[in-house]
């Protein structure tokens, strides 16, 4: 197993493993190192039936198992159906997965959870020849780099997401936001359980062009909350927090969803692209089954 660092912040490629054969637990236990160390992890090997690559994200913790049907057709690994297909692929009529070939900006996958998942995983089975590149952002990086002035405006703040995503209506503009049945309120500065790193926790915020998610910010109105957000948000899309991964087919990429943030961007919809995503909802070697800790 040889290993190369992808970018300055964040991100480190893993070449000659096998990953169509069983992962033994010094393997995985180095690989545990080199996340921790990286944040992102890019495994370059073959393409891996829906079975295979279960059985690999397992070794690392426990896949989101929340049945996929209501945006595609699911696929039954022994009553497992979780496997998310990222496609934009149609067949039928019907699309053979989600989230079609649309940029998608900055977020962290299931940031209203009471504890988000430790790592998302990915695994390139058909990609496209440009476009659809994945950005990981090091929100530990982004945090140490934070101008003073800006650090002064985060320091001892919360954000508050709203658990209706899709607040078109504004029903949510005058709301509590302190009510824990409308919103999730988290420490915006949190500390890794393991390595005892800060970082920025930012949820989601604009996914896709036509959704903002619009959170808020403890002490500041809505006005106030999008411009620190703003702010924040440019900070942490400079490149030298970054990695862009152009994608081979094969390719594993598996990132910290707490302190790392993610994006896609756009791709031609004539071309197909599939990739199998698992969010890790549970993991007693990635965090050890630690929550983040406040900042």
């Amino acid at each position: 197993m040889q290993t190369r660092r992808l970018a300055d912040a964040l991100g480190i490629e893993v070449v000659g493993l096998d990953t169509t054969a069983p992962l033994d637990e010094g393997t995985r236990d180095a690989l545990v190192d080199l996340f921790h160390q990286h944040l992102a992890l890019v495994i370059r090997g073959t393409v891996l039936t829906p079975r295979q690559y279960v059985d690999l994200i397992r070794k690392f913790g426990q896949p989101d198992a929340s049945d996929t049907s209501r945006y595609h057709e699911p696929i039954d690994i022994d009553g497992f159906k979780g496997l998310r297909l990222v496609s934009n692929i149609e067949s039928g009529g019907r699309n053979v997965g989600q989230f079609g070939n649309d940029e998608m900006g900055w977020h962290q996958d299931r940031w209203t959870d009471a504890v988000p998942p430790p790592a998302t995983a990915l695994h390139g089975v058909e990609v496209t020849k440009s476009g659809g590149r994945t950005g990981i952002a090091s929100l530990v990086a982004a945090y140490d780099a934070l101008p003073a002035d800006l650090l002064a405006r985060i320091e001892g703040r919360s954000i508050h997401f709203p658990l209706k995503v899709n607040d078109f209506e504004g029903e949510l503009d005058d709301a509590d936001i302190e009510d824990p049945a409308l919103f999730r309120k988290v420490p915006l500065v949190q500390r890794h359980a393991v390595t005892g790193a800060k970082f920025l926790f930012l949820g989601a915020r604009r996914i896709l062009s036509y959704i903002d998610t619009a959170p808020r910010i403890t002490g500041l109105d809505k006005d106030g909350s999008a411009a620190l957000l703003d702010a924040i948000y440019d900070h942490v899309a400079l490149p030298a927090f970054n990695y862009l991964h152009q994608w081979r087919a094969g390719d594993i990429l598996i990132w910290d969803n707490r302190a790392c943030a993610h994006r896609r961007e756009s791709f031609d919809p004539d071309e197909r692209r599939l990739l199998y995503g698992t969010p890790i909802v549970t993991s007693d070697v990635l965090w050890r089954g630690e929550a983040a800790l406040a900042g």
